[in-house]
């Protein structure tokens, strides 16, 4: 796996596109400090992982171009080719927004999002986290150590993790949860199999098969009883079918003939009644010629009769016109009298009320009078009671006005009362005020003392914080002491699974405890000094509280002050208008009296009977109107009675004898027509006469050709009813026997029941049994492998440790030309060299340039072994400024080695600003790195040969 193309846009320095095809080989990359030379490798790291908490190189401020704007994108592509396919990984950030994707080339999308993208580069094309990458195929500046910042089991993890030793250590996870869930269900199956007697079953078994064979023989001889007592049935019930088939034969031929009795008998009436009728038709026709001659009068009878009803009509409208005549005189005269009362009741006022009122009532004629009483109220009535009307209103304005002035006055008076007492609380409010507000001002007061209960309270939380964080401390070495207690001293370490050397479980129990011991006496003087802190809190609450109240006192003073100097000035305000009011008031009414009660009365008075004579208008002018119309309607009516006074006169006596006679012959004619009517249906009858007389005939020989068929069938009855009993006798018989039977087959589908039951349960204990029994096999099984595992892990890791000692040790030997011979690793990777003499020494012990040398061995080594396991690891490798700590003879060993790391790595990219490094013919390329003065970096590429400038390495868009 190399690096096949690297696109950067927007990254920190690199403002414009730049677009990179590394080749095989050793690329060098040169350039000033700060141009952007570990910025390239580091966009590698961008792209995969993203950004990383607490790392300021990677936050999202610091990704763009510091010259640009947060709206530009900022792009980085890394193209990895694996095994010929190419899978190009893009990160992008814009407005503070991240987005990643992975692709298949050309275009094949697999995974989108920031973390899912984190997620597969890990799990799927690395293989590796980001600890581990940085640990071995990416050697940045100063951070040489062998997996900086990690330690101990970590450290171990993460080289078995880079060497696919870890899932090793997976499977004995997945073993072990597997045991469990095997051991679990094997106890969950034996508790169930305890509660179960499986003895007791057996024997239950046993007698419920017994009892359900004996129950089986009694209901097959049930069954064999009720077959016998079906065929008895069967034939009682042929018997009764052939009874009952001659008896429905003879009650059909009795119906048919008590039908054709019936029937004769019908048309025997029939024809009596049709005989009758004939003889009444000829007494009919005998009648009618009796009454002809005697309904010819009828039309001279009716003419007489409508010359006496017309003279009785003109004489009912005489009548009527002459009633209407008398009514309409009595109308108009009690129209008269009723205006001449009125007039009398609105008489007698002193003085006259209105011009001309009086002469009314010299008028001798009642009609004149009314005419001119409605002329003389039309035209002086509405101005007099205008005039009334004006008068009273002014007195009432006066009473107003006066009123008005008394009532404000009085408001005056009470005013002034008002804003002597306002005046006196102020003064009163202004000295409480004072006294309180003495010494220092509450407002700073309670914010001081707030400010030093919350200080003490802070202190107090972060005293408990940090006695927490102890005891916290405390339980985790307690319960790591615990185990390494419950651990033998042969046996492996619970954590890291390394045995224990000699003397080393007393030493690490002792540093276990020394270090619980301090961490709870750290707690407890954490605690002690929370709890004193808060009990100063707790005094200061007190005095919170009293300057609280002082600070209300002093506000609700200060409120009612501010509202007292309110109420003073909007009693101010209101007085001065209500002063300017009295005044006005008193300009208006100047020295005039306020009117009395009978002033206002007798002026009420007298527009109240001004009133009543126009509201008598109306009437009086309704009573000369109705007067009029009623006169003239008499005498029309007048006329009307002397014309209808004319003509014959009316005899009531002949025309009440004229009716009657009418009525008789009207009868007569109507019976005469109902005579022809019947007459008239003579054939029709003489018809059914004769068909009466054949249905006659013909019911009398149907009936006697019934009575012989019923004679020649022969059914006799008492035979009918035994045979019916007999039959009912066998269904009895036959249902008592059903009965029994049905009474046993229950009794046989319960027994089954019940033995299929206990067969269940029997059957489900055995399951369960041998279900248990291959859980607990199961369980064997899975310890062996996992213990199997364990010592495959073991040996593995036995392996894998010795194996990478011996390309480190090669490594230091051919760097350090021989000095140090040999490089070790313990159980936590930690490094150890030797020198000829076979003296060992800790890597902490070294100089500078020594660690990182033996950091690089460990590095290039590790890189190595992973890079062997096959073509799909990862095959390039990154080494920044490694040699600024090593002089001119270690550099040129470790360019040689280099050199022959080349058949290992596709790709191993060198970033230095060591000359000699730079001049080596180990690069087979050489990057340079710019910056110009706006802070822009770009990519050049050198000549190796000559060191001149071969192009520059810009994305050509």
């Amino acid at each position: 796996m190399i690096l096949k193309r690297l696109y950067l846009e927007n990254y920190k320095q690199f403002r414009d596109p730049l677009e990179l095809f590394p080749p095989e080989g050793a690329i060098g990359v040169v350039g000033a400090n700060g141009a952007g030379k570990t910025t390239l490798f580091e966009a590698i790291l961008w792209a995969f992982f993203g950004s990383r908490s607490g790392d300021i190189r990677f936050t999202k401020a610091a990704i763009p171009w510091s010259g640009g704007s947060a709206a530009d994108r900022s792009v980085v592509e890394v193209t990895l080719d694996v095994d010929g396919t190419s899978y190009r990984v893009v990160r992008s950030l814009r407005r503070g927004k991240t987005e990643a994707k992975i692709y298949r080339e050309p275009d094949e999308e697999l995974v989108s999002g920031p973390s899912e993208v984190e997620k597969w580069v890990e799990e799927q094309l690395l293989g590796m986290d980001r600890i581990a990458f940085e640990a071995t195929f990416f050697a940045r500046q100063k951070e040489l150590e062998f997996f900086a910042g990690t330690s101990g089991v970590d450290r171990q993890r993460k080289v078995a993790e880079l060497l696919g030793i870890s899932r090793v250590e997976g499977a004995q996870d997945l073993l072990r949860r597997d045991k469990t869930a095997a051991e679990n269900l094997r106890k969950a199956l034996e508790r169930v199999l305890e509660e179960t007697d499986a003895e007791a079953l057996e024997r239950e078994a046993a007698e419920a098969r017994e009892r359900r064979d004996g129950a089986r023989s009694r209901t097959e001889s049930l069954r064999r009883a009720l077959e016998e007592r079906e065929e008895e049935l069967s034939s009682a019930r042929g018997e009764a079918e052939r009874a009952e088939q001659l008896y429905r034969q003879a009650t059909a031929l009795e119906r048919r003939l008590d039908a054709a009795t019936a029937e004769e008998a019908r048309a025997a009436e029939r024809v009596g009644r049709l005989r009758e009728q004939l003889r009444s038709l000829a007494e009919d026709e005998r009648r009618a010629r009796e009454l002809e001659p005697r309904t010819r009068k009828l039309g001279e009878v009716e003419r007489q009769i409508d010359e006496l009803e017309e003279a009785r009509n003109r004489e009912k409208q005489r009548e009527l016109a002459r009633g209407e005549m008398q009514r309409l005189r009595r109308s108009a005269h009690e129209a008269l009298m009723q205006a001449c009362d009125l007039l009398e009741e609105l008489d007698g006022e002193e003085p006259p009320p209105l011009s001309g009122w009086e002469e009314l009532f010299g008028i001798e004629d009642e009609a004149e009078r009314l005419r001119e009483a409605v002329r003389v109220l039309g035209e002086e009535a509405e101005e007099g009671r205008r005039r009334a009307e004006r008068h009273l209103q002014g007195l009432r304005e006066a009473s107003e006005l006066h009123d008005r002035l008394a009532e404000a006055e009085r408001e005056l008076r009470g005013l002034r009362e008002e804003r002597e007492a306002a005046r006196r609380e102020i003064s009163r409010l202004e000295r409480e005020i004072s006294r309180t507000s003495g010494g220092e001002p509450p407002e700073r007061l309670l914010e001081r003392l707030r400010e030093e209960r919350e200080e003490l309270r802070r202190r107090a939380s972060q005293q408990r914080g940090l006695a927490e964080a102890d005891e916290r401390e405390a339980e985790r070495l307690a319960q790591a002491r615990r185990m390494i207690e419950d651990a033998h001293e042969a046996a492996e370490c619970p954590t890291c699974r390394r045995g224990f050397a000699a003397g080393e479980h007393a030493e690490v129990l002792k540093t276990l405890r020394r270090q619980e011991a301090k961490a709870r006496s750290r707690a407890e003087g954490a605690y002690s000094s929370a709890r004193r802190l808060e009990r100063r809190a707790e005094e200061l609450r007190e005095h919170v509280e009293e300057a609280k109240l002082r600070l209300e006192n002093l506000r609700r003073l200060t409120e009612e002050r501010g509202l007292a100097l309110g109420r003073l000035k909007d009693l101010a305000a209101r007085t001065g208008p209500l002063e300017e009011r009295v005044e006005g008031l008193r300009n208006r009414l100047g020295s005039s009296s306020a009117p009395t009660e009978t002033e206002l009365k007798e002026a009420e008075l007298r527009l109240e009977n001004l009133r009543r004579l126009r509201d008598a208008r109306p009437q009086l002018a309704g009573l000369l109107a109705s007067y009029e119309k009623d006169a003239a309607t008499a005498a029309d009516r007048a006329g009307e009675v002397e014309r209808l006074s004319h003509g014959p006169a009316y005899d009531e006596a002949a025309h009440e004898k004229l009716k009657t006679r009418r009525r008789e012959l009207e009868n007569l004619r109507g019976v005469l027509q109902g005579i022809h009517e019947r007459l008239a249906r003579r054939p029709e009858v003489e018809e059914d006469l004769n068909r009466a007389l054949q249905q006659q005939r013909e019911a009398a020989e149907r009936a006697e050709e019934l009575r012989g068929e019923l004679s020649t069938l022969g059914f006799d009855e008492k035979a009918y009813r035994q045979a019916r009993e007999r039959a009912t006798e066998a269904e009895r018989r036959r249902d008592e026997a059903r009965r029994r039977w049905d009474e046993a087959a229950a009794e046989l589908r319960e027994l089954d029941y019940r033995l299929q039951e206990l067969e269940r349960e029997l059957e489900r204990y055995r399951e369960q049994r041998r279900r248990a029994d291959e859980q607990a096999a199961r369980a064997g099984e899975l310890g062996e492998m996992y213990d199997l595992l364990g010592e495959f892990y073991r040996t593995l890791t036995g392996r894998v440790r010795p194996h990478l000692q011996r390309e480190a040790s090669a490594l230091i030997s051919d760097l350090t030309d021989g000095r140090y011979s040999r490089m070790e690793f313990d159980d936590n990777y930690n490094i150890r060299l030797f020198d000829g003499l076979s003296d060992s020494y800790e890597i902490s012990r070294f100089s500078g340039g020594e660690a990182d040398v033996a950091s690089l061995c460990a590095r290039v080594a590790l890189s190595k072994m992973v890079s062997d396991r096959g073509t799909s690891t990862l095959g390039f490798i990154v080494l920044d400024e490694v040699f600024g700590a090593l002089d001119t003879d270690r550099r040129r060993n470790v360019l040689l080695v280099l050199d022959r790391l080349k058949r290992t790595f596709g790709q191993i990219f060198i970033i230095s600003h060591v000359g000699d490094v730079q001049e080596s013919a180990l690069l087979d390329e050489m990057w340079l790195v710019e910056e110009d003065e706006s802070g822009k970096s770009s990519v050049r590429r050198l000549d190796t040969a000559s060191g001149r400038l071969a192009e520059l390495l810009q994305n050509p868009s």
